[in-house]
């Protein structure tokens, strides 16, 4: 949508390579000239589910312009348990010249009501306050984002049901050569180079059977690869058994 966005207002998208499906600061400061502005970067990436760490990111933003904005999508921040992540919003908070992006519709659940919120400096605010539409984030939302902020138990329990499954199936698929990420976000970007299976293949047998795993291809131009997003644990047994059923037939 960032890419989108900005063309629509005539702006133009320039997109910096990946190294091995993680963000390049060096492919990024490639692209910078002196008409950039402003520098998106969604920390861990979907759908690639790797990230930049503390310390290339704090060293992102030194070796960018001062007057060049970073706007850094936290999305996914809050199912990060790596030793050497940190979010955008713990790094920059007294930063005036990043923006940090965050969502109630991942690990709050509340995707169906699109509400989330940014943190950056009032000039910035205020600046996205006169072009913001004048109908606002409906009161449901609202009221339903704040009392989601309210159940620790809930978030506590979703990020130990994501380690301990997004573990469990990238271990189970090691065993059908269908690689993927170290586990970091809510999903796993799958890999089937080395698959006697096709990606394609794969994704219309779990189809049948009522599984819809994200193609990589039309949207991100990824081949050969699907993203499975982390469910609940009847849906994670359900896509075992699946699986099992796809290659013992």
């Amino acid at each position: 949508m960032y890419r989108i966005y900005s063309k629509i207002v005539g702006a133009k998208v320039v997109f910096a390579r990946e190294k091995k499906f993680k963000v390049s600061i060096s492919e990024i400061l490639k692209k910078v000239t002196r008409k950039t502005k402003i520098v998106f970067l969604a920390n861990p990436n979907n759908p690639t589910g790797t990230y930049l760490n503390k310390f290339e990111l704090v060293q992102l933003r030194r070796k960018l312009r001062k007057n060049i904005l970073l706007v850094v999508d936290d999305a996914y921040a809050e199912y990060m348990r790596n030793s050497d992540y940190k979010s955008g919003l713990d790094l920059f908070k007294n930063k005036q010249n990043v923006f940090i992006l965050r969502t109630f519709s991942k690990i709050y659940g509340l995707a169906s009501l699109r509400i989330g919120w940014g943190y950056g400096q009032k000039k910035i605010i205020d600046a996205l306050n006169i072009i913001k539409p004048p109908f606002n984030v409906n009161e449901v939302a609202q009221k339903a984002a704040l009392e989601s902020l309210k159940d620790i138990k809930f978030i506590s329990c979703s990020i130990k049901h994501n380690i301990i499954y997004a573990t469990k199936l990238k271990k189970f698929l090691d065993k059908y050569n269908i690689n993927s990420n170290e586990v970091s976000a809510n999903f796993l970007l799958l890999d089937f180079a080395k698959c006697k299976f096709k990606a394609k293949y794969f994704y219309k047998k779990l189809k049948t059977k009522g599984i819809i795993l994200r193609s990589t291809e039309d949207g991100y131009k990824i081949k050969n690869m699907l993203r499975l997003t982390i469910g609940s644990k009847t849906d994670c047994l359900k896509f075992i058994r699946v699986v099992e059923s796809i290659f013992n037939k």
